[in-house]
């Protein structure tokens, strides 16, 4: 049961920095959508097709986030209960 929290913290710890990335860009191409704001010369359509895209996959990683959050919380109280033996 160590060895699934030892590897729930490594796909979480990957997790956090690619949810961190993805905020980045969905933060940038939220503003320039409710804002009308295109610097760069960038498209307002090519900003919300980014947007748009960018949440499916914003929502999969949050999910999979969430389930090894769930699990680093919970198996450290397992592995307690389980006592030395088991």
């Amino acid at each position: 049961m160590t060895k699934l929290y030892l590897l729930a913290k490594k796909i979480h710890r990957f997790l956090v920095l690619i949810i961190t990335a993805i905020t980045v860009i969905m933060a940038w191409t939220g503003v320039m959508i409710k804002y009308s704001w295109t610097p760069f010369g960038a498209s307002l359509a090519k900003a919300r097709y980014i947007h748009n895209q960018l949440s499916v996959i914003f929502t999969l990683t949050l999910l999979l986030m969430a389930v090894t959050g769930i699990a680093m919380y919970l198996l450290p109280y397992l592995i307690k209960r389980r006592g030395p033996n088991g």
